[in-house]
């Protein structure tokens, strides 16, 4: 049997085969090298040592050649891979100048990203540096070591492999970020009743402008999911949308918690705290329930919509920042302002663009289609093959006044097909208070009285399991709390 070390060894004798070879190559996907030489004994010798490696490897002898192989790769791989993964390029191919294939590659942009190490006779400083500025990433001088050519193809394709796994992370981002803008656009906010047609209609003309948005109507409508769809289809949607919900909060903390605070600013500032209006710069701001804020902290937020400045608590520091201010309430802010509870001028700067959201009663044309949203999205979600309503079902939805809204109408939706044992829900799967007679005075007298019914329903269902009360409700344990006591809520 012929010993390859020793055909090998006679063809450039300062060459030397490896001793060693990458133990994890054997278990990986071969590389693909292409190697552009045009003397033969120096293509075999580094073919040889290259496959010794566990290398794929392509010889080509001059620079058409290799852009002819390079465009025939590049029809055959996906769209996420390089025609090859390295390219060894003699700077001498008979009358081609291998800078000039460099070049071409480095000017690909499919292809710039793959690793070019030039090979030349010449080792002159001038040269390397020469070789360098045409885009070629590492240069080797012949003669060379067999061990420092691999180490130089190891680096190299260390730093694609790299390059590759940046990439991919930055193209699940942008799938992330289509997800995040398909789930938030408009077009997904369900309805097509008329008033709602023109809240879409709006919300078209005023995403792209930064003016404030103020969004008014009754717990459960949907005011988030608006504010959300206005940020996602906005010049600002790379950048952040924060949450802050101004009712779970006593005065001095929600302070703390828009502006942020100093290190010992108060008892328990243990360090300094960045507010939500840092976190928001550049993006949106949402502030739910902008109803409940007192009014100390509503000169403090009148200043910041006029100058975007503002100081942390306990600071002194003016900081600066840019950001659009979304606020939303279920409180009749008129009244508060009558009453001395809530600045004028505080309104006026936030009601730029007034956002009244329908309650689900007065758009009952759009129950049947969002009863089928909710009930694909939870027979989904709970893996059971549930496909639609009986006819008494949609007929008692319908009649049903949904002072909860259209959470109060998802939490119906999941609770049915969470008990449905067919592939229909019937009336038997639906939460039991939907089943009882109408009151003889069904008649609510305010927003107040539909948000009282609503949590003292979901009480009563959970035997005041406050935890489990706020769930259903799809609210925090903290606001759940502020309104048992606004509402002067009791256990019986």
């Amino acid at each position: 049997m012929l010993n390859l070390r020793s055909i090998v060894f006679p063809v450039r004798n300062y060459y030397t085969l490896p001793e060693k070879r990458d133990p994890g190559m054997e278990k990986r996907e071969p590389k693909k090298i292409l190697i552009v030489e045009d003397e033969k004994d120096t293509v075999e010798m580094i073919t040889t040592l290259l496959e010794l490696e566990g290398y794929q490897v392509f010889p080509v002898s001059s620079g058409t050649e290799a852009m002819r192989f390079l465009e025939a790769r590049r029809q055959v791989t996906s769209e996420s891979e390089t025609p090859v993964d390295l390219v060894l390029l003699d700077i001498v191919l008979g009358d081609e100048d291998g800078r000039d294939v460099c070049q071409k590659i480095k000017a690909d942009e499919e292809m710039r990203f793959i690793p070019v190490i030039m090979l030349t006779v010449r080792s002159s400083l001038q040269e390397k540096i020469d070789t360098l500025n045409i885009g070629a990433d590492d240069y080797l001088t012949k003669p060379f070591v067999n061990e420092e050519l691999l180490a130089k193809i190891r680096v190299m394709l260390r730093i694609k492999d790299l390059h590759d796994e940046l990439k991919r992370e930055r193209n699940k981002n942008i799938l992330l970020s289509q997800a995040l803008e398909k789930r938030y656009s408009f077009g997904n906010l369900l309805g097509k009743n008329s008033r709602m047609q023109e809240i879409y209609e709006l919300i078209s003309d005023i995403s792209n402008t930064d003016s404030t948005v103020l969004i008014q109507g009754e717990s459960g409508t949907g005011k988030e999911l608006i504010a959300r769809a206005i940020h996602f289809n906005s010049h600002r949607k790379t950048k952040p949308f924060v949450v802050a919900n101004c009712s779970a909060y006593s005065q001095n903390l929600l302070e703390s918690e828009l502006f942020g605070h100093e290190k010992g600013a108060f008892t328990g500032a243990i360090r300094r705290k960045i507010g939500r209006f840092e976190l928001a710069h550049g993006g949106t701001l949402f502030l739910d329930e902008i109803g409940e804020v007192s009014p100390p902290t509503q000169i403090l937020l009148l200043r910041v919509l006029q100058d975007h400045r503002f100081e942390r608590v306990g600071g002194e520091e003016t900081l600066e920042v840019d950001v659009r201010v979304i606020a939303a309430t279920n409180k009749n802010l008129t009244e508060g302002m009558r009453k001395g509870t809530f600045r004028e001028d505080l309104f006026y700067r936030l009601n730029v663009i007034p956002i009244f959201v329908p309650p689900l009663r007065e758009r009952k044309d759009d129950i049947p289609l969002l009863s089928s949203h909710f009930l694909q999205k939870f027979s989904h979600e709970k893996r059971k093959e549930v496909t639609g309503f009986a006819s008494e079902v949609m007929e008692r939805f319908l009649a049903h006044s949904w002072p909860g809204n259209v959470r109060e109408l998802e939490n119906v939706i999941e609770h049915a097909c969470i008990v449905a044992k067919r592939e229909k829900i019937f009336l038997k799967d639906l939460p039991p208070y939907l089943l009882q007679k109408p009151l003889a005075n069904p008649q609510l007298s305010s927003l107040r009285d539909h948000e009282r019914v609503l949590i003292l329903k979901t009480l009563e269902e959970t035997n005041w399991n406050k935890h489990e009360a706020s769930k259903r409700l799809k609210i925090t344990r903290s606001t759940l709390y502020g309104k048992i006591k606004r509402l002067g809520l009791k256990k019986e």
